[in-house]
């Protein structure tokens, strides 16, 4: 029995799974450092650009990696990659103050550009190791901050700890599991299984649109962040301008890339839409739903949706379909901002957000490493979305009031904020619908799930 192709997808379930782990640092109230306000304002904005710039480094890794040609060399990285994430977490508490936990950061989220990088070189072209590999990260970027958080009555903010991060640093199961699966992999890869040739073009715009998005998603996302004090109409209308940019770039990206892979940029966009606000109620201390249930729904709505996705006869194959399956959830966020806070209903929410994310993400999967690579770091390098449905919604203020006397909103604009990041979202996820099915007729590209 052959059991090579099962441990490289096992090795490229746990490096997704990792490197989204890392790459996932979600705003929250329920954790604090002890440090100076000037400290805690660079650590804050340290975090969005390790993230970003992680982006890109994927992208690079690929390309490097695709020239080299080894399987075995993309999974001796990945190893390396793990090691060094094992040094990092080692290194967090003896850490001196809040300068050595940005430089540790930094080395994380490069890192885990690396890692993701990689796993993408290693596995693309094998259906069976790159569904696991989308699996893992798809699987981190909705849960990986489920397990962290205090909940139901637990105090509001934990006590103060030395982290890189807002959900502590990767557990060390993970850690090792990774270690030693892609070092098995390593030796046991097969030479006359050779990473996917660079496609110069493709690689180029991957790379560009990388730059790209990342500098867009930073700037823009910080210019939300300011609006925070803003009045209401100024901060919608400058959110409404950057998720035009966003969108506008993310399609341009898409057309010049060959055949349909550019549907891959615009179902990972409409995921990510699609799913902030769920994962703010996610991220909510409060929240009393277990975490072991809402880890098992999202892993097996997940895994289901990619099931699906396979097993469809290819006409009914398309990342559109799984779009407006979760297009339900900021709809729903639209017409009641409120349902589906907590409990079942928070389950429920969920489970339709993991299974319609599943079937878009399987269903798009590219051809192309770089593509690939791009596509599944995108969500965690999404900041615009994320700054449009927290900033708007955090505290607006009464539209005449003078700067020295601004007061939190009323409890009916507030509502109106939530309404209104419902809306923006659903407008989102229905563009990216909109644009698929513009490109459907497209020339057909490398067919991953045939």
């Amino acid at each position: 029995m052959d059991f090579r192709e099962p441990l490289s997808a096992a090795a490229a379930l746990a490096s997704g799974a990792l490197a989204g782990f890392v790459l996932t640092n979600p705003r929250n109230r329920a954790w604090t450092i002890n440090a100076s306000d000037r400290e805690i304002d660079r650590w804050i904005s340290s975090q969005p650009t390790g993230v970003v710039v992680a982006l890109v480094l994927a992208v690079i890794a690929v390309g490097g990696l695709q020239r080299s040609g080894s399987r075995r060399v993309s999974w001796l990285l990945a190893a390396a990659c793990a090691v060094v994430l094992i040094g990092a977490r080692w290194a967090v508490p003896g850490a001196g103050g809040v300068d050595t936990l940005i430089a540790l950061h930094f080395a994380k989220t490069a890192t885990a550009g690396f890692l993701l990088g990689a796993a993408v070189a290693a596995v693309w072209g094998r259906w069976a190791s790159q569904l696991a590999l989308t699996l893992g990260v798809a699987g981190a970027f909705l849960l990986a901050s489920v397990q962290k958080l205090p909940r139901g009555d637990t105090a509001y903010v934990e006590p103060a700890s030395m982290s890189t991060s807002a959900i502590g640093e990767p557990p060390q199961w993970l850690l090792i599991g990774v270690l030693v699966l892609a070092l098995a992999s390593a030796v046991l890869a097969r030479s006359q299984f050779r990473v996917q040739r660079p496609e110069r073009k493709t690689l180029l715009t991957a790379l560009v649109g990388a730059l790209g998005l990342a500098l867009l998603n930073r700037l823009l996302g910080a210019w939300i962040d300011d609006q925070e004090f803003g009045e209401p109409l100024t901060v919608w209308l400058i959110v409404a301008f950057s998720l035009a940019v966003i969108l506008g770039v993310t399609v341009l990206i898409g057309r010049r890339l060959p055949g349909i892979d550019g549907h891959f940029l615009l179902a990972a966009t409409g995921v990510t839409a699609a799913a902030v606000l769920v994962l703010d109620d996610l991220r909510t201390p409060r929240v009393t739903t277990p975490a072991p249930a809402l880890l098992a729904v999202g892993v097996v709505t997940l895994a289901a949706g990619m099931a699906v996705a396979v097993r469809v006869p290819p006409k009914w194959r398309r990342p559109g379909w799984g779009l407006c399956v979760a297009a339900v959830v900021p709809l729903v966020a639209t017409i009641s901002p409120d349902f589906g806070n907590d409990g079942v209903a928070l389950l429920l929410r969920l489970g339709v957000l993991g299974g319609g994310t599943g079937f878009a993400l399987a269903s798009a999967l590219p051809g192309s490493a770089p593509v690939a690579v791009l596509g599944l770091a995108l969500p965690f390098a999404s900041l615009v979305f994320v700054a449009a449905t927290t900033v708007p919604r955090s505290r607006v203020v009464y539209s005449g009031a003078p700067s020295e006397h601004r007061l939190p909103s009323s409890p009916a604009s507030t509502a109106a904020s939530d309404h209104l990041a419902g809306v923006a979202m659903l407008l989102v996820v229905a563009f990216c619908v909109y644009s698929l099915r513009e490109r459907h007729g497209a020339p057909e590209g490398t067919a991953p799930l045939t």
